[in-house]
């Protein structure tokens, strides 16, 4: 299995393509469809947005 994404990776984040690359659901062989591993990956993204931004201010 692959590494999981974490909340402290937003650090890492330079430009909006660092998060395509950072954002690993090490489970996505494993869920049901498709469907579910995107909206897995949508939600990692929006945490670590989240955090980035909280980070700014």
């Amino acid at each position: 299995m692959g590494k999981r994404t974490h909340i402290e990776d937003y650090q890492k984040v330079q430009k909006a393509d660092d998060l395509n690359d950072l954002v690993k659901d090490k489970r996505a062989a494993k869920r049901a469809n498709k469907q579910k591993k995107n909206r897995r990956e949508r939600h990692y993204v929006k945490t670590l947005l989240r955090h980035l931004t909280d980070d700014q201010d």
